[in-house]
């Protein structure tokens, strides 16, 4: 009788503090990066004239949101969506255009600081 009690109590702590150790989400472990929302302030091109990066001025949400100046750095992974849905070579990039992007946690520590946008989304500023 006194077993059956101690095992009991035993499996009830370790199925509880199972459920406790399941329950608990770590957003920033997912890996779907920063979200960083401004506006072009400059874009670097290569000699071939295709845009390796984009200074931004805006703000980043991480743990908090902060103001900030960024440049991305585009790669071939990098998505670039607009409104219409165009393909990616047809969309042309400006000054001034409004921009949301996903954005890697991996940033560094110089100013502005730098980091690789996986995902960019374009809104013209008209």
């Amino acid at each position: 009788m006194k077993i059956k009690r101690i095992l009991l109590v035993v499996f009830s702590l370790l199925f509880i503090s199972i459920i406790i150790i399941g329950a608990y989400d770590d957003k920033s472990s997912r890996g779907k990066g920063l979200v960083f929302m401004g506006e072009i302030i400059e874009i670097t091109k290569n000699e071939k004239g295709e845009i390796i990066s984009l200074t931004v001025d805006g703000y980043l949400k991480g743990k908090e949101v902060m103001k900030t100046k960024l440049v991305t750095l585009l790669n071939e992974n990098t998505k670039i969506m607009n409104s219409s849905f165009d393909k990616k070579e047809d969309i042309i990039i400006e000054l001034g255009d409004i921009v949301s992007m996903r954005v890697d946690e991996k940033v560094t520590q110089i100013y502005p600081p730098e980091t690789v946008a996986k995902r960019i989304f374009i809104t013209k500023n008209k």
